[in-house]
């Protein structure tokens, strides 16, 4: 099912690349490099653009005279191939730690790999572990950019994960429209391997922007074949999703009868990812319907800062119990972690609440302006439930300051935005 050809042709283009940036960085020009090489320079050019690409021992002239290392060991390129297949399949079977293990071990050759025709997917399957787990590292926006710009020298199979990568990327960062364009793109090339997994995703970022229809009938086929092919995990996922969708359209008893069975799948297997999710999304549900003692229990067997929806119930249960000590205390616990400092619509969540609910630390100016940034981002991101949230939080704050007409202006924009999708 997931045996990906790894496309050594398309691999070599890339080292024209590496060419081209070693060259232009010494102070060669193409005539230059030709004469010390005494390989036509229109040969190089061609080479740099991926036109066409020289025998091997050509390629390693070049990159002697610019002092690049080249490898084309074919036991290397058999191993690596191994390792790809390997981490790939754990990837999509939801196995991240035993990929984890496996990427650990091909970054040991990080070296050898960056400078031989494994160079594309090495660097795709690398891209592809961080942003699935979505692991934070310094070079990942550094190694995207590289190779954003020479995507047109891919293979098919390697455009369509590019493209993957990319949505993730943005979904991550939860901006589902940008994740919605790049998914759409990855699954117009059409390689039925990837389409399930990258259609799974593809649920995510239509749910997040209420597009509930188009995301159910997608997960539900995603579903059904997940589970023909004993990829139980996924289809759990994908029905959490679906009973999230649920609980956005206020169809309770449907979404508890999802998540009641998914949690009990993941007990059963020994799943804590879907055992917290199920919690959390039951803990939410729980409070919307004013049962703060059913939703307190939940949360007691939820793994701590599982999901930033945990944080946002911890602090429905602080304000309900009026427990102003833990909820200040909580606060700046919360506030003081490095994903929320970095997490804007958080950060001013947050810190909406407390103005709210402490007294001494609303600011009404800056209670507005934090509510017209949150539905800001919101609009930006395509975020439908931050901006119904927010929105109707300055409808109140409008209200109670008898503003009357920019409460009605907001309101407007909500109903507009629900309708119309902008």
């Amino acid at each position: 099912m997931f045996n990906i050809e790894i496309v050594e042709k398309d691999n070599l283009k890339i080292l024209g690349l590496l060419v081209r940036y070693k060259r232009v960085l010494l102070g060669f020009s193409l005539r230059d490099l030709g004469e010390i090489t005494n390989i036509s320079h229109t040969l190089i050019s061609n080479f740099e653009r991926g036109l066409m690409i020289p025998n091997k021992d050509t390629i390693k002239d070049i990159f002697i005279v610019l002092k690049l290392d080249f490898y084309d060991n074919q036991e290397m390129t058999s191993e690596f191939n191994r390792l790809y297949k390997k981490i790939f399949k754990h990837l999509v079977y939801y196995e991240y730690e035993e990929a984890g293990v496996l990427i650990i071990e091909i970054e040991k050759n990080k070296g050898i790999y960056n400078n031989s025709a494994v160079v594309v997917n090495f660097t795709i399957i690398r891209l592809l572990f961080y942003v699935l787990t979505n692991t934070k590292t310094d070079e990942l926006q550094r190694i995207m950019k590289e190779f954003e710009v020479v995507i047109d020298f891919f293979s098919d199979n390697q455009k369509q994960l590019f493209y993957f990568i990319q949505g993730l990327e943005y979904l991550n960062k939860e901006f589902y429209k940008e994740s919605r364009q790049f998914f759409e793109k990855a699954l117009e090339i059409g390689d039925h391997k990837v389409d399930l997994l990258i259609n799974e995703h593809y649920v995510i970022s239509l749910s997040k922007s209420n597009k509930f229809v188009d995301s159910r009938e997608i997960a539900n086929k995603c579903i059904l074949e997940y589970e023909s092919k004993t990829n139980y995990v996924r289809a759990m996922r994908l029905r959490t999703r679906i009973a999230h969708d649920f609980i956005r359209i206020h169809k309770f008893e449907e979404a508890k009868e999802i998540y009641n069975f998914v949690n009990d799948y993941s007990i059963k297997y020994k799943i804590k990812d879907l055992e917290n999710r199920c919690n959390t999304r039951l803990a939410q549900i729980a409070v919307i319907q004013n049962k703060y003692e059913l939703a307190n229990e939940y949360l007691k067997k939820v793994t701590p800062e599982f999901s930033k929806m945990y944080h946002y119930l911890m602090f429905d249960l602080f304000v309900y119990y009026k427990d102003n000590k833990k909820l200040l205390e909580y606060y700046k616990s919360t506030m003081s972690k490095d994903w929320v400092k970095k997490h804007k619509k958080s950060y001013n969540f947050f810190k909406l609440i407390i103005m709210r609910n402490i007294d001494g630390y609303m600011d009404k100016a800056e209670y507005e302006r934090l509510l017209l940034n949150q539905i800001d981002i919101a609009i930006k991101s395509d975020d439908a439930e931050m901006l119904e949230v927010s929105s109707k939080h300055l409808m109140n704050f409008y209200k109670s300051e008898r503003k009357y007409k920019k409460g009605l202006e907001i309101s407007e924009h909500l109903l507009h935005y629900l309708k119309n999708g902008v």
